[in-house]
């Protein structure tokens, strides 16, 4: 609630008038403020630890889940591919006056047969399989990535929207300082009334600006449930904070990085491979299968006889045709759209790498710059004005400028962490990984190796 002020001796009628109406008005707004306020939740507020998250993330995200499963029936198509079809067994009824008719028969004749492609038909194909499951897997990998990326930034949004609350409180109370300082000052007759009036006008700003802070982290709460598959009005709390480390990897590292960690690069990889193979398989397609049939016959009240063996190939008459006709070349051009595919992919990777990097580290500078200089500028800034006014030798301007100029400094501190988070995260879903220095390690072993 505002205050209300009485007028000292000597001023008149009108302005008491005038005054009064004010502060009542101050004071509607005041309540207004207090009756739209969010309510407080009653849930108690769950820990919003970020591992933690991400491992739950991990465990209830069903695009990852499908993903996961599609890696896991394509591994279980592998062997199949290996192997071929399966061999035949048959019985040849001979001599029988009718159909369905057993009794008269002459004799039997019984059949076991396989057909086995040529070997390169079946390496060729069972590598297929292999490249298949092995790019199901980096993108269930990718889509890991993004999980942990789609949960991280709600994350960091909660982080400043907590952070910007805490210091708009921080404010807020250095705000009622003032305006008690005004107050004093006002009814000493060594300041106007309008200090006080400027003192309640910033305080009701703050009190807007935290309304919409409530809001704002509300929306990254429910953003946070969504992920996780819970209520969406479940609040959480900050644990302890732990910022990340400055940033000191080179872009050339980095780029090293994104090309041999990115799963979704390492899958537009084994496409090119599973193209080649494939292109191969065409080429090889003619090759003769072999089938081989071993028979015995078996006359009426007698023993089997008269064992045949069977050996045939195939011609390969349409499928030298087949080839000629356009297969071999289609299957040419699905490596060059593999090929093109993969240097696209790279390019985007390498950009989004030089994005993130570059604003992580503009975060990062303008973070030291805010610690170093321009916050505890800031604050005793506003010190010094309130000590000028105090002793009257400032106007109320001069200290509501310092207050602002410290509370813009408070805003845009939080806010540049929050970005440098963001970025980092943005930097890992580029290069596939975390910047570990067992990540920079294994990228030297890789370029020493011959």
């Amino acid at each position: 609630m505002f205050v209300v002020l009485s007028s000292p001796q000597g001023h008149n009628r009108e302005g008491k008038v005038n005054r009064m109406k004010r502060t009542v008005l101050w004071s509607a707004i005041g309540i207004a403020l207090a009756l739209t306020a969010p309510p407080v939740q009653a849930e108690p507020a769950r820990s919003a630890d970020l591992p933690t998250l991400i491992d739950q993330a991990m465990r209830k995200s069903p695009g990852l889940q499908a993903k996961k499963r599609a890696y896991e029936a394509a591994r279980g198509r592998v062997i199949s591919a290996w192997l071929p079809d399966d061999p035949m067994f048959g019985v040849d009824v001979e001599g029988q006056p009718d159909f369905f008719n057993f009794s008269g028969r002459a004799d039997n004749e019984y059949m076991v047969s396989q057909t086995i492609p040529f070997p390169t038909t079946l390496i060729l194909r069972g590598q297929v399989a292999l490249r298949d499951a092995q790019m199901a897997f980096q993108q269930y990998k990718e889509k890991e990535r993004d999980v942990i990326w789609h949960l991280e930034q709600p994350y960091y949004e909660f982080y400043l929207a907590k952070k910007t609350g805490a210091a708009l409180e921080e404010v807020r109370a250095l705000l009622e300082k003032l305006a008690e300082t005004a107050r004093r000052r006002y009814e000493a007759n060594q300041a106007s009334l309008q200090d006080v009036l400027k003192a309640q006008i910033e305080r009701s700003k703050v009190d807007i600006e935290l309304y919409r802070t409530a809001q704002e982290e509300h929306l990254a709460q429910a953003h946070l449930s969504h992920i996780l598959n819970l209520p969406l009005n479940t609040p959480y709390e900050l644990p302890e904070e732990r910022h990340s480390p400055p940033l000191s990897w080179t872009h050339e590292e980095l780029e090293q990085l994104a090309v041999r960690m990115r799963p979704e690069l390492r899958a537009a990889e084994l496409g090119i491979k599973r193209a080649k193979t494939s292109r191969a398989l065409a080429l090889t397609r003619w090759l003769p299968d072999v089938t081989g049939r071993i028979e015995a016959r078996q006359f009426r009240n007698g023993n089997p006889r008269e064992r045949d063996t069977f050996i045939g190939v195939t011609v390969p008459v349409w499928s030298l045709l087949k080839g000629a006709g356009g297969e071999w070349k289609s299957a040419g051009k699905d490596v060059e759209e593999a090929e093109a595919a993969y240097q696209e992919l790279k390019n985007e990777v390498l950009l989004s790498v030089h994005e993130a990097y570059a604003k992580a580290k503009t975060a990062e500078h303008a973070l030291g710059v805010y610690e170093q200089f321009t916050l505890p500028q800031a604050k005793q800034q506003v010190e010094l004005a309130l000590s000028a006014y105090e002793a009257g030798r400032a106007g109320f301007l001069e200290l509501i400028d310092a207050q602002r100029m410290l509370r813009d400094a408070q805003m845009a501190y939080y806010t540049f962490q929050a970005q440098h988070e963001m970025a980092l995260s943005s930097l890992r879903l580029a290069i596939g990984g975390p910047l570990s220095d067992e990540s920079r390690a294994t990228g030297a072993d890789e370029r020493r190796t011959p």
